[in-house]
């Protein structure tokens, strides 16, 4: 998933530099900062479920402390990551381990 978030920060760099207009051009370095940061957030997600678990009540406080919508939006994406992360960790760990025998 980070990958497909840089790919769009890039294309939105590429739209940057062939935009004219100042106000547009703001938007997007805006909308490309929001995804930089997600990207980066998502890729820093701990894989162990212990370390899930603390991350996910790490951004749960920061989302009750949020200043704006932005803000907000951003670590809502990251939480949700975080949560799907952590139910796949979940499964891994209640699997039945099979053993082969030779």
């Amino acid at each position: 998933m980070p990958e497909l978030l840089r790919a769009e920060v890039a294309r939105l760099h590429q739209a940057i530099k062939t935009t004219l207009d100042l106000a547009a051009k703001r938007k997007l370095a805006e909308r490309a900062l929001e995804l930089a940061q997600e990207a980066e957030a998502i890729a820093d997600l701990p894989s162990d479920v212990e370390g899930l678990h603390a991350t996910i009540a790490h951004y749960k406080h920061m989302l009750g402390s949020a200043d704006n919508e932005t803000e907000r939006r951003l670590i809502g994406e990251v939480l949700k990551r975080a949560n799907d992360k952590r139910r796949q960790a979940d499964r891994k760990e209640t699997q039945p381990r099979t053993r082969l025998v030779a």
